[in-house]
């Protein structure tokens, strides 16, 4: 085993231990993902695959420093030539698997997190998706690259700062203070944040477990503990405790706790006893020093790369696969990281190879790491192709199933004419003010293209006024929704509007203390404004799952690429569910002043769903069906 005292010139630390602490990663986020309940903390090897990012980058970072040979372009030449190739296979395998599979929205998608991913923005993009219309997360091929874009944020801008500092202050203590504060603003803003998704997703909410491996290696660097010189006894307790916090997090984890947040804090530091502990500890000798531990390191860069894509096309094509199938993904995926791993990875790593172009006067050789950046543009630019043509909807798979067709596909707003009402757009309207007005949350913009058919059919002028995730006759505790429910209050006081049109996810409103404040603003509004005819929309029966999971409704948990069949379309339901409470709730409020229209006689029969037909994902329905076939709402109109 190679260490720095037998080769203290060297940028790099090569520590057994650590490859095999890679394998303590890398295979419980593989059996979180095959088994979602097997280990419901499994997910957490992804921060301790931060933590040994930040110790190993920022060690090469920190003695390079003190030697006085650290190096910008050898830096990034070996970290393009360690990610780029297999990330390169794996964005054309997606794209090249998904023209076969994918139906025209899910492929458009495709699209966008191939070309986020080429640039290592895919945390972002995923980000931004957060919210309705979007599908299943097992559904999303390159979903695991988020952790990869993180990483990759942290080599571009870390090593750059470092050298700043460095520079201009030549103190390796203004160094560490500014890893310390860095990593403590970072665990504080997200212990603290309320959203997370973005605690999750966003880089510096995530930089303190990098900085945990950061700031381990700056104590060692610059001689501040030599940990080496800890005694055995207390690193063999450091060892089995830190094995024990990893453990404790991943087999004891449940929903109730925020992650990222204080239970993350245990796989970290679980992590950082391990790294400390050194190879000749119990659990790193034994456990992390065995071979097969050390093999599942080596290729766990290629096993965390190519497991995930291979399980979600499994779940795409054959919803709720068996677990023979769930095997057989798991062992191609090792299979494929091997053969990855010694006939990409290594060979790219140690070649000299670059590319020469000949012209009459002079040759230019362009490096290797030049070509692998611009290979990148391949899948880059067909991921950009599929945006434009939205998803290439003329492919066999296509034509094939064409009732699948119309599931993903949402409401493009940028297409759609709209007026601004008070601090919000109103669409849909092509001439004069609305004289109908629908209003509500994503229950309500499903419905938007039937509004516009109905508003075109009997010539009365109709708008929406829409937000996600929002009660409109209340506001709530959220500023988005406190503005568009003033924007919708100012609305209804217009002399053009005549009627409006309540819709919203009463299931998930009619508990909260704002639906009652809601209900009685708008009575009052309305007694004064005695013009006003009212209609409420009740929900069809929706499903949206417990504890995180995916609820029963999604159209694409009951649809088989391989074996359709129509009878496994249809979803048995109850009246003893949150979509039933919350209409029972909306009618009692509102049915003495508003018209109730009911949905769920009129797309269900004999408590089934044909959700294939009907439903986009587990609580809305399919815009492009409603548009043709939503008759209920007729009487709005009429």
């Amino acid at each position: 085993m190679l260490t720095e005292e037998q080769n203290p010139k060297t940028d790099h630390i090569w520590r057994n231990d650590i490859t095999g602490l890679r394998a303590l990663a890398v295979l419980p986020v593989i059996l979180y993902h095959a088994f979602p309940h097997s280990m419901a903390g499994g997910f957490f090897g992804v921060d301790i695959f931060f933590v040994i990012s930040g110790y190993l980058i920022s060690g090469i970072i920190f003695r390079n420093l003190l030697r006085g040979t650290f190096s910008y372009l050898d830096f990034y030449t070996k970290r393009i030539k360690r990610i780029i190739p297999n990330l390169l296979l794996l964005l054309l395998f997606v794209l090249i698997l998904g023209y076969f599979l994918l139906f025209a929205d899910d492929y458009n998608n495709l699209g966008r997190h191939v070309y986020s991913s080429a640039i290592f923005i895919e945390n972002f993009r995923l980000l931004s998706e957060i919210g309705y219309f979007t599908e299943d997360a097992v559904r999303k091929p390159l979903l695991h690259l988020w952790s990869l874009a993180i990483e990759e944020q942290f080599y571009i801008v870390f090593p750059i700062a470092c050298v700043l500092i460095w520079k201009l202050a030549r103190s390796e203590k203004l160094l560490g203070v500014f890893v310390f504060a860095l990593t403590v603003a970072s665990l504080l803003s997200c212990l603290m944040i309320q959203d997370k998704s973005f605690a999750f997703y966003f880089p510096l909410t995530r930089f303190w477990e990098l900085g945990a491996g950061i700031l381990l290696s700056y104590v060692e660097t610059f001689k501040i503990l030599d940990t080496r010189r800890i005694a055995l006894g207390l690193r063999h307790f450091s060892s089995l405790f830190g094995l024990g916090l990893i453990l404790f997090s991943m087999f004891f984890y449940t929903s109730s706790w925020a992650h990222p947040g204080f239970i993350t804090l245990l796989p970290v530091l679980g992590a950082v006893l391990l790294i400390l502990s050194h190879p000749d500890a119990i659990v790193n000798k034994y456990l992390l020093g065995w071979s097969p531990m050390i093999f599942v390191g080596l290729i766990s860069y290629s096993l965390y790369l190519w497991h995930w894509p291979l399980l979600s096309y499994l779940n795409i094509c054959t919803p709720n696969p068996s677990y023979q199938y769930v095997v057989a993904a798991i062992v191609l995926s090792f299979v494929l990281a091997t053969m990855v791993y010694y006939y990409v990875e290594n060979p790219v790593r140690r070649s000299k190879f670059a590319l020469t172009l000949g012209f009459k006067t002079q040759h230019i050789r362009i490096p290797l790491t030049i070509v692998l950046l611009a290979a990148l543009l391949i899948p880059s630019s067909f991921g950009y192709i599929l945006r434009k043509t939205e998803g290439l909807p003329d492919r066999p798979i296509n034509t094939e199933f064409p009732e699948m067709l119309a599931i993903r596909q949402g409401i493009s707003w940028s297409k759609e004419p709209y007026i601004v009402a008070g601090e919000n757009k109103v669409y849909g309207i092509t001439k004069g003010f609305p004289e109908i007005v629908f209003a509500g949350d994503s229950h309500a913009q499903q419905y938007y293209y039937r509004m516009k058919v109905l508003s075109e059919k009997y010539g009365k002028a109709a708008g929406m006024i829409h937000t996600s995730g929002c009660f409109m006759m209340a506001g709530g505790s959220k500023e988005k929704c406190q503005r568009v429910s003033r924007s919708f209050y100012e609305l209804l006081t217009h002399p053009e509007v005549k009627t409006v049109v309540l819709f919203n996810k009463w299931g998930s409103n009619y508990e909260e203390n704002y639906f009652d404040e809601g209900i009685s603003r708008f009575k009052q509004f309305i007694s004064e404004q005695k013009k006003l005819k009212v209609f409420v929309v009740l929900d069809p029966p929706w499903d949206q799952g417990t504890g995180g999971a995916q609820g029963n409704f999604d159209p694409l948990k009951h649809f088989n690429r391989f074996n359709p069949n129509a009878a496994n379309y249809y979803v048995s339901y109850s009246d003893d569910q949150e979509w039933k409470k919350g209409n029972n709730a909306i009618s009692q409020a509102l049915g003495d002043v508003a018209t109730i229209i009911d949905v769920e006689s009129h797309i269900c029969a004999d408590h089934k769903c044909n959700v294939v037909q009907w439903y986009s994902d587990d609580d809305h329905l399919q815009p492009v069906k409603l548009k043709d076939k939503a008759d209920w709402i007729n009487p709005i109109f009429q």
